[in-house]
Parts: structure tokens; sequence; C-alpha cells
């Protein structure tokens, strides 16, 4: 299928045009790149084809050795010149009631209809969806019409609103590369927010209850904000909890989040008080809704329960953090006249009560008993439950009342972690400089915070990689752009490669060794100390290798960074196909080719009268345009993964130039 062209004036495949040859051979299909020109030139003329090689060395066209005009390329119109800038920052909601396009070249004559746009998804202009409401040269503002949203699926959202083309006059002008039919992104879209936990089925002690979980839609792990604050009812006095001193907020996926109250702190300063939500913030801003002034009741606070002796517990879950079978680490429960009975206690003979229930017999043994302290230690081979460890209820000698805490509903001493484990992946290969991304499998891991240790360690005073990703299951690593130094002023020696590696540049094995360098995780710690894996215990989780002589991998392309992988070494991916890690961020938001259609999975034309679009009954399909792709063939054609290999997009990069997106997830 390599059938390259000698064109008059030059053009050159892979700079100028991409080109997909047909099966058998009788079509080749070229499409302009993305800032190039059918005539080099830059003038109005014939484009020719003056030889050919097919494979067997260059054949001349005849028509008197001057080649055959395949095409007369006209000038630009005034129109032709729009562009669309990409705006990834901007954030809005699925129902936010305006989006604003950045650009040049947009029609501001006034006139209806003047400026008609083409979407990545099912999007329909003149009050179907939207109406552009102010037309600017270099902007446009779009206000959405009651009942829609600017992406119908929440299930993939976060995800961008992609515009495929503007038409302000002149037919349709694509606004991304052409040759892989791809737009640009003008927002990013959040799904709408909604909190259904309410006061009047949720209740909490003031100061004993130690979380709270939120339950709702649209929450987004790691980018999740709320603010709370305690009305009382008796007298109306508001006041207002601080982020982070009074409680810390985790949202752990899109439907729920936990609320834990920091030790120390309480719900409500007085109990018969309502919490309320006064802000909800998932990554768009303030969702409308919920203000000071529209506050959403989350819960009740009442007084805490009485206890039957003087005996009580101190709260201690954000400050006590152990794993399932904690190394050396005793847990300790704290509190005022612990087994003060005014005899001696033993502490064999001290029984201790817990939720999740815990066998004590087999699971743990008292240790030492004091007034404001008990210690615990774990058998051998025993396990904490994961968890909130709650008190429900000591009991100082064999004859004695149990004390129960918090009616019996306990008191939260710690939080204990799953231990955590890595895989091993010792055929895993990466490129000390160009694998760009590493994910580490396992279990156990904290979405709060993961620290690995490495052996080999980076080079003294560099952070060559940073946690991009952390869920329970993996934890993705991305190279830094460069082997940034802790210490900015700290010299650089000139043996030292500037670029960020895996492994120090010393330690890399030469280009052609048959061997690469175990990269090694040695300890871990997801929050409850570190977790070592020492000698013969480190576990391999890939093998470094020096690139080969001519590699290119880098982020040069124009669409480089934008979370799809352009340059066709990997496959396109429908929009509720393709893959999905988290919902935080930069890695696995919308990974793959993604996505297009909420509803149906491919390109969606604006109501512009010469337009029409057919589809199969899949909704995925040949779409038309009069006068622009009489037959189905141009850029707006979608790519049905059905179909066979011509029908497939071309890529938007160069191979190679694309590098972090294309990353193996």
């Amino acid at each position: 299928k390599e059938t390259p062209f000698v064109f008059a004036p030059p053009l050159f495949k892979d700079l100028d045009y991409a080109m997909q040859v047909n099966a058998d051979g009788s079509v080749a299909q070229l499409t302009l790149k993305m800032g190039r020109k059918w005539r080099s030139d830059g003038t109005p003329g014939p484009l020719k084809i003056k030889r050919l090689n097919t494979g067997a060395g260059e054949l001349r066209i005849d028509a008197k050795y001057g080649g055959v005009t395949v095409a007369e390329v006209q000038a630009d119109l005034g129109a032709h010149g729009v562009t669309v800038e990409t705006t990834v920052e901007t954030r809005a909601y699925q129902s936010s009631p305006k989006v604003s396009i950045l650009g040049n070249g947009f029609n501001n004559s006034g006139a209806p209809g003047a400026n008609t746009l083409r979407w990545g998804n099912s999007l329909r202009g003149r009050g179907v969806n939207y109406t552009i409401v102010s037309a600017e040269k270099n902007q446009l503002v779009l206000e959405l019409a009651p009942g829609s949203k600017w992406r119908a699926n929440p299930a993939n959202l976060p995800g961008p609103l992609t515009l495929l083309a503007v038409n302000s006059g002149a037919g349709p002008i694509p606004v991304g590369a052409t040759e892989a039919k791809k737009g640009r992104q003008i927002a990013t879209i959040y799904a709408d927010p909604k909190i259904v936990t309410n006061a009047s089925t949720t209740a909490l002690y003031r100061t004993l209850s130690h979380e709270l979980w939120l339950v709702g839609e649209g929450f987004v792990s790691g980018s999740t904000s709320i603010k709370l604050r305690a009305r009382a009812t008796a007298s109306g006095a508001t006041t207002p909890l601080r982020a982070l001193v009074d409680y810390v907020l985790v949202a752990f996926n899109s439907t729920h989040a936990r609320i834990w109250v920091q030790d120390g702190k309480a719900w409500a300063p007085e109990p018969d008080s309502v919490l309320e939500v006064t802000e909800l913030d998932t990554g768009a801003g303030p969702f409308p809704g919920i203000s000071d002034d529209a506050p959403l009741a989350v819960a009740t606070v009442k007084a805490d329960a009485e206890q039957a002796s003087a005996t009580t517990i101190t709260r201690t879950l954000t400050t006590q953090t152990l794993y399932e079978t904690p190394a050396k680490k005793s847990l300790l429960i704290e509190g005022d006249k612990l087994c003060d009975t005014g005899k001696v206690v033993t502490p064999a003979d001290v029984a201790v009560v817990f939720e999740p229930a815990v066998a004590q017999a087999s699971t743990f043994t008292v240790d030492s008993v004091k007034a404001s302290k008990m210690t615990l230690s774990l058998k051998k081979n025993a396990k904490w439950p994961v968890g909130a460890l709650k008190v429900v209820s000591i009991q100082c000698a064999a004859k004695a009342d149990p004390v129960v805490f918090a009616g019996g509903e306990g008191v939260a001493v710690a939080n204990v972690l799953p231990n955590p484990t890595v895989e091993a992946h010792e055929d895993l290969t990466l490129y000390a400089h160009h694998s760009r991304r590493l994910v580490i499998r396992g279990a156990g891991f904290s979405v709060e915070g993961t620290t690995l240790t490495f052996d080999p360690p980076p080079a003294e005073g560099t952070t060559p990689y940073k946690v991009v990703e952390c869920l329970e299951d993996f934890i993705a690593l991305e190279l830094t752009d460069a082997a940034a130094r802790d210490d900015a002023a700290a010299p650089v020696a000139p043996e030292d490669d500037a670029r960020a590696s895996w492994i120090p540049a010393a330690l890399l094995p030469a280009k052609d060794a048959a061997a690469g360098v175990p990269l090694k995780v040695v300890a871990i710690d997801t929050g409850a100390g570190e977790v070592a894996f020492a000698g013969a215990a480190a576990i391999t989780v890939a093998t470094v290798v020096d690139e080969p002589e001519g590699d290119i991998c880098d982020d040069s392309c124009e669409w480089a960074n934008d979370g799809v992988c352009d340059d066709g070494t990997q496959p396109f991916m429908l929009d509720d196909d393709a893959f999905r890690g988290s919902s935080s961020g930069s890695y696995g938001r919308w990974g793959g080719h993604r996505p297009y259609d909420d509803d149906l999975g491919g390109f969606r034309y604006d109501d512009d009268d010469d337009i029409y679009g057919y589809a199969d009954e899949y909704g995925y399909g040949f779409y038309f345009d009069r006068g622009y792709d009489d037959y189905g063939s141009g850029w707006m054609r979608t790519w049905d993964a059905r179909a066979d290999d011509d029908a497939a997009s071309l890529a938007a990069c160069p191979l190679g130039t694309d590098c972090t997106d294309c990353q193996p997830r």
C-alpha cells in the first residue's frame, strides 16, 4: 500500500499530507495535515502529480512530462481562516448555563445562523440544545437550552467537550487535525453532582461519631471539596467547620465520599444542631443550588451518649493508624479513668469489645492498663480488621459490669489499613528516558497517599518521577520533564544526563546490552509506617534499558498531552469502550480515543439546513455534507470498529511525538 507521489508544487508525505490506500490499491486518499497547504507555494493553481512509485521505482506520468492535474487549488476565502483554541483548563458542569469558545475568524455579522458548529457528540444548536448568544471575531458564547446538557452521559465524565468544525460562512472548516478526525477541546465537562444524604435519616454524636458518609452522584476523586457549617436548632446561630482543621473529606468514587471529623474536634459547638453543606465543588467550581443561602442539611448532631460511669475514651481515629499486621506497633486506647475501680486490675482480666468484632482470645492481648492509657498487642498470625476500629465496651474484671461507650456504637480509636502488597513484573521493560509512565499494581494502596522507595534510588538531590494516580490496586508514576533537582542551586555534573530517567544515568547498561537493570520496590508506606522488602524480598517492578539509537519519544506534537494517543500506536476506542482510570485528573481520566458521542458513539452534526446525517442502525455509519464530502470519504467519516482497516483514522502525530499519551496504560 506504499504509494509515494511526486507533486508539483512539491508536497511531502507525512509532512504535508497523510495517505491511505484501500485494500485493492485502486484508491489513494490524501488528507492535508493541520497547518499545511495543498500548494506549497501558497498561490492558487493546478496541483499536479509528475511521478509515482508503487514499489518498482519512480514512474513518470505523461501529459508530455508535465504531469497530470489532479486538483485546481483555489484561494482561501476569508472565513476559511477560522481557528479555535484548545482550552482544556475551562471547566463546566453538564448543566452550566454558558460555555465560551475562543479563537479567531468567527462571523460577527449578527445574522441568524452566521456560525454553525459540529461537535464530537450529539449537540445541536439553534435552541435545540444551545443557542449562540454572542458572536465576536475571537469568541463565541453558547447558552444551554433548558433541559439539555453539554455532555449527556455522566458515567464518562469528567471528559472533553470537543468541537470538530466551524462554518462561519465558507463551509465547515475543521478545527483539529483533519487526518485524524480530531477536534479541539473547548472545555472539560464534569457531571452534575448531587448529594442524597439528608438530615432526616442521619444522626451524629457531637464528638463520639467519627465519620459521615455522603452518598450521591458526580463526585470526583482528588478534586471534590465541600464547605460545612453547624446550625444550632434553637438559636439559628451558625458555625463554619474548617477543611483539614475540623474535618477531612475523601471522595472514593462517583457515588461515595467520606468525612472524618479530626481528633479533638466536634461536629458542632453544641448538641441539637444541624450539619449543613454550603458549597459543593467537584472540580468545575461551586455547583449552583447549594450555597450559604440555600444549604443542604446532611445530618443532625445530638448530644454524646451519657456514660453510666466516669470512664471515657478519647477518639483517636485520625491520629492512630495501623496496618492489619503492624510491625512492632501496639494499639493504644486513651481516655480517662480507664478501669479506675480502686482495686488492682490485672491486664489478663480485662476484656475489650470492638466493632468490627474481634475475638480477643485469638487476636490480641492486653499488655498494660493505666488510668489514662491501655496498651494492646496483636498475637502471632492474627490481624486487626480493616477500617475504623471502635471500642464498644471495656470490662475490667470477670465479675464487673462492662462500661459501654457511645450508647453501644463505640468510639473509633484507630484506622486500620490493609497490608500493602506489590506485584512483581520482571518482564516489563522500561526505556530509561522514553518510557514516560510506570504502572505498579498490587493491593492495599491508599488513595490518600502512598510512598514507594526504589532500588536503585534516584540520583542524589533529584526527583525524576512523580505519582500521578493512586487507586487501591495500582499506582501510576510519570517521569518529570527533566531531572528536577530538590536544590535548584545545586551544581549538575557535566557527565549527568539532564533528562529524567528511571535510574541514574551512570547505572544504565550499554545500548546493546542483553540485560537491563532491575527496578525494585524495597519499601512502601500507605500511611501507617514503612513496610520494607529487604534483600531477597525486594520486588522487581520493571527492567530498565537504554534507548536504541534513533528512537524518538517526545511530546513535540501539537496534540500531545491531551489524554489521547495520537500517533497511531493505540487503537481507536469508542466512548463507552474507552479505558477508564480514576476520575481525578491527568492520567486515565479519558484514556484511548474518547469520547465522541455520549449516546451512539458516532459523529453528530449541527442543524445547518445544508447538512444531513445518515447513520446506520447502530449510529456509527457515515455522514455526508453536500458540496463538501459527497462520497462520505472526507474528514468527517467516522471509523467503525467493525469495518476494514481502510476506514481507520489516520494518526494526528508522527510516531514518537505524543510520547506521554501513548504510553501503555
